[in-house]
């Protein structure tokens, strides 16, 4: 059974999934419904008519009649207490077959639990998605008590180290997107020059792991490495994170090593 955190970070995947770039748009109607569905995150689980529309600029009469739509079909529910709107049980279950199809998710976990076991510290999985890392799951040691739900959770490919680790094997085009939509600051050790990542990228490959120095979030350092499936193409990434003290560079050469064997493992089994 999901906890509530797990499904809601479901939910969004199920979205992202369902969403696609605009240039890809044939049937804009639709696009626009489902950009109504993206606007519910776990941080925003409960929304009113007049928030969706100042958060996608549509008119509030739009935005009625297509969450009225959804109402009807099940995607959405109204919460009657405070008449605002969350997403409904027909997304859960869809949430249910998504989780039930990412095998490689299940096949994964056991080599994080031992890596995060091994090194003491909290192991993330994540996919490439239009830009972004959207996290499948995390491993934290048997020790940590409450470890955090990453289900769903997105964050940027450039200043992480999961996301670096994949962007610098990704084609091209993928990266002249990330770049061309701007390097936005989280931290004052974000790269936000243009050239610098790419120079980055280039550095990744040589060595193979990617490195996050607190660019994301202060006092945290990760290292990222990606999984590549036979044809050399990125599945997913893997990451170790922790407190930047711990991670001084015997660790992260030591973890590298660590991470770089469960990977091999992980691409053995792999099409």
């Amino acid at each position: 059974m999901l906890s509530h955190a797990e499904q809601g970070g479901l939910i969004h995947i199920i979205v992202q999934r369902l969403v696609k770039m605009p240039e890809e748009i044939k049937v804009k109607s639709l696009y626009k419904a489902l950009r109504v569905l993206d606007c519910f995150t776990v941080d925003r689980p409960e929304l009113g008519i007049t928030e969706i529309s100042d958060l996608l600029g549509l008119y509030k009469s739009n935005v009625h009649n297509i969450v009225d739509t959804f109402v009807k079909a099940g995607y959405l529910e109204r919460n009657p207490e405070n008449e605002k709107y969350r997403l409904g049980l027909k997304i859960l279950e869809l949430g249910h077959v998504i989780s039930s199809s990412i095998n490689f998710r299940r096949m994964i976990l056991p080599y994080m639990q031992e890596l995060a076991d091994l090194t003491g510290e909290t192991v993330y999985l994540g996919i490439p998605s239009e830009g972004e890392v959207i996290y499948l799951d995390s491993a934290s040691p048997k020790t940590q008590l409450n470890p955090r739900s990453m289900l769903g959770v997105k964050a940027p490919l450039y200043c992480t180290g999961i996301g670096k680790a994949m962007l610098a094997y990704l084609p091209e085009e993928w990266v002249d997107s990330v770049l061309d939509k701007g390097l936005a600051p989280y931290t004052e050790n974000t790269i936000t020059d243009r050239e610098k990542p790419l120079e980055e990228l280039k550095i990744i490959r040589s060595r193979g792991y990617s490195i996050d120095n607190m660019e994301h979030e202060y006092g945290i350092k990760c290292i990222g490495m990606p999984v590549l499936n036979k044809k050399k193409q990125v599945t997913a990434g893997i990451s170790i994170s922790g407190p930047s003290l711990r991670f001084d560079e015997a660790k992260i050469k030591s973890y590298a090593i660590q991470l770089r064997e469960k990977i091999g493992l992980i691409e053995d089994q792999l099409s």
